[in-house]
């Protein structure tokens, strides 16, 4: 799939929902929580997720786009732990949303 311009703007915009709500969420569980949350950032050796914090951060996304279920299993099709990133959740978040009105909804919160 090819890259445009909206589609980075859009992915841009939910990156940032996806930030957040990871960064409050690590902020609950680690008071000293100061890592920088990017794309390429594990979820769990980066950003030091455990499985109920990893839960809390998608009930908390999919509050904030309005999507009944993410499929955490997703996150999982390979055995290896390269593929719980923040980009593969941003992706799975984009895959499963009406994006132009979940993220200005996100937004808000």
């Amino acid at each position: 799939m090819t890259s445009t311009p909206n589609n980075a703007s859009t992915r841009s915009s939910v990156f940032e929902v996806v930030r957040t709500q990871l960064a409050r969420v690590c902020r609950e569980h680690r008071r000293d929580f100061d890592a920088e949350i990017h794309l390429e950032s594990s979820l769990i050796a980066d950003l030091g997720l455990d499985s109920l914090s990893l839960v809390e951060a998608v009930v908390a996304l999919e509050q904030a786009f309005g999507i009944e279920r993410l499929p955490l299993e997703a996150l999982s099709e390979g055995s290896d732990e390269a593929y719980f990133t923040v980009g593969s959740l941003v992706d799975l978040c984009m895959r499963h949303t009406a994006v132009g009105i979940a993220v200005d909804e996100g937004m808000r919160t």
